[in-house]
């Protein structure tokens, strides 16, 4: 597969910006990309502001589902991570599972036989709940339509081995995609402006990026064990450059979360 082969392919994503940050050399020749969640129950601010750069957009081709989001990022045990049929399981299951609902019911209409689609990985790519609901959701619609399914190249140290374990269920990589910087750089300004940037505010984006086509959808996990596999991806390192005390004090965080 190389960037010719993606040619109007569409790009679901969970939140505004993951298209630019997981998915940006496919942008361009993109047919649609459709953004499922828009409302932030723990900002305001970034509610606001995703809807204002979204009448903004430089793509015309963006859809907004504008279902709101179920408060559940850094909910999992991503050291034992347990998958269920909306997601993986979490603090805050309810919300999460209804939104499961939603965002399937809405995606249906937009996916059709023989489309490629472009989506998240099995593990979220840094580990974000979220992100893995999209790709439940589209993985479920794929068993009712006849479209091809191709999931990002991104993982982190957080989640590193729950991406190992997926590996029964994808097929080869893609070429190395080159990234689009200057579209990376237009849409970062875009989302700084409006306050709706939520990643890391110094991020370089790697040269390339690739694709996994999902082969094998319910293939069972890998055992949790032995060597690693080889397997061409961009790598971002997020818990390993913590100290414990931050860890800690996050792990407690997201317990008090839970039970509010």
């Amino acid at each position: 597969m190389n960037f010719d082969d993606f040619k109007d392919c569409i790009v679901v994503v969970a939140h505004p910006d993951d298209e630019i940050l997981w998915a940006s050399s496919l942008l361009a020749c993109a047919k649609k990309i459709i953004m499922c969640y828009g409302d932030s129950p723990e900002s305001a601010q970034v509610s606001e502001g995703r809807r204002a750069l979204l009448r903004q957009f430089p793509l015309k081709n963006v859809v907004s589902l504008d279902i709101t989001e179920a408060r559940v990022y850094q909910m999992a045990d991503w050291r034992r991570p347990v998958e269920t049929p909306h997601g993986v399981h979490c603090g805050r299951d309810g919300a999460y599972a209804r939104n499961f609902r939603l965002v399937t019911d809405a995606l249906r209409a937009h996916l059709d036989d023989g489309d490629l689609v472009v989506t998240h990985n099995p593990w979220g790519e840094y580990g974000h709940e979220e992100h893995v609901q999209v790709y439940r959701a589209v993985s479920a619609l794929r068993q009712q339509k006849d479209f091809r399914l191709f999931v990002t190249g991104y993982v982190s140290d957080r989640v590193l081995h729950f991406m190992e374990r997926n590996i029964p269920r994808l097929g080869p990589a893609s070429a190395m995609l080159p990234t689009d910087k200057a579209l990376c750089s237009q849409l970062k300004q875009l989302y700084e402006a409006h306050d709706a940037w939520t990643w890391d505010a110094g991020y370089q984006w790697p040269d390339r990026e690739c694709f996994y086509e999902v082969t094998k959808p319910d293939a069972p996990l890998r055992a949790g064990e032995g060597t690693m596999a080889s397997l061409p991806v961009n790598v971002l390192w997020l818990d390993g450059q913590l100290p414990l005390w931050r860890r800690v004090y996050r792990w407690v965080k997201r317990r008090l979360r839970s039970l509010s």
